[in-house]
């Protein structure tokens, strides 16, 4: 990694601060414009919120009934990261299960919601589905085919930040931003701290983009501003078996473990949702897992078999404009905000959303 001063001796276009999906797809749409960008990470890339996520590249099914927009917008960057991100997905396709324990009205509602977003949900007979996916449970109801697949999030992480580099861009990793500075109300520079040698300098530039997810926040205080946005916590079960071939999601609403997701030979379960005031409260919690596993047992009755590898917890950055809305009950799409609106030029904020429409956020 080269010296910090060597970051400070020139005047950059862009700073794009926050080294997961969506900062490194800021960054590369930057770099591929011809925009001097760089990045600046305060640990390693994909730290954060892109690695501790059940790897699920959304078909949109999910969010089709409440969030109709987020689900249209998953299934058209669905189609186009498997055809552009081929080396950084697998094409399993996924089912949504309906279990005795679900309601058939919400089937109803769903197939309507996923027909007008674009989703195509094919439905099998439980007998098809079965045979295709053995260690499903035998009680299942009803099955439907949609286009989930799964997703590497280290490796579309650093191959987004390559590429960029390769169009011209600069990326700094380990590198704390500490300060947003101005003058008469326009961006001038970020001050910066190594995380390794204590090494302090000051980066120009003409325009910064936070885009460090649950981080947000706590980067816009340090320009004087607030952010509504909500860190949720997570909680996944990372299996030492291959036991779905396909992503399996419960056809029923959003809730906390419905969905098993294949990645090589291991399948993770999750996940789940509660409230939290740290970004960076990514231990997992013990209840929350047994809570995992009772509730998997509905689509798996021998997940007891399996032996667990491990556990692992990450935050949301959950961005809403209403105070009162949190975990399931805030958006799962994205906004962008332009803060000259606040007297600020030269810096936007780009929260919420998740790693399937990261290339559609940058």
């Amino acid at each position: 990694m080269q010296e910090l001063s060597e970051y400070t001796k020139r005047h950059w276009d862009v700073v794009v601060i926050g080294g997961g999906a969506t900062g490194a797809g800021t960054l590369r749409d930057l770099a591929m414009r011809g925009v001097k960008a760089l990045l600046l990470e305060q640990r390693d890339l994909v730290h954060g919120t892109s690695s501790r996520f059940h790897g699920l590249l959304h078909s949109g099914a999910r969010y089709a009934v409440k969030d109709a927009e987020a689900g249209r917008e998953c299934i058209e960057e669905n189609r186009i990261l498997r055809r552009i991100g081929k080396h950084c997905v697998e094409e399993t396709e996924g089912f949504f299960v309906r279990t005795p324990e679900d309601g058939a009205e919400f089937e109803a509602t769903w197939v309507t919601a996923c027909d007008k977003c674009g989703i195509e949900a094919t439905p099998l007979t439980v007998k098809e589905a079965r045979a295709l996916e053995p260690n499903l449970a035998g009680n299942i109801v009803s099955v439907y085919r949609v286009p989930d697949s799964a997703v590497d999030g280290f490796r579309l992480v650093w191959q987004n930040v390559q590429n960029a580099v390769r169009h011209g861009a600069g990326f700094r990793t380990y590198t704390e931003v500490t300060s947003i500075n101005s003058a008469n109300g326009q961006v001038t520079s970020v001050s910066v701290r190594d995380s390794r040698t204590g090494q302090t300098g000051e980066i120009p530039c003409s325009f910064v983009v936070n885009a460090a997810g649950s981080w947000v926040g706590e980067l816009a205080h340090t320009a004087g501003l607030d952010i509504n946005v909500k860190p949720d916590r997570g909680t996944l079960v990372a299996f030492n078996h291959r036991f779905t071939s396909r992503v399996i999601n419960r056809l029923r609403k959003a809730s906390d473990g419905d969905i098993f997701v294949p990645h090589g030979s291991i399948t993770i379960l999750g996940t789940t949702s509660k409230k939290t005031d740290k970004p960076d409260d990514t231990v997992p919690d013990t209840a929350e897992v047994h809570e995992l596993l009772d509730i998997g047992r509905v689509l798996f009755p021998e997940i007891d078999s399996y032996r667990i590898l491990r556990t692992f917890a990450g935050t949301r950055p959950l961005y809403t404009a209403d105070p009162s809305a949190e975990g399931r009950g805030a958006s799962r799409n994205f906004v962008v905000l332009d803060h000259e609106k606040e007297g600020l030029k030269g810096m936007a904020t780009i929260c919420g959303g998740k790693l399937t429409t990261y290339r559609l956020m940058g």
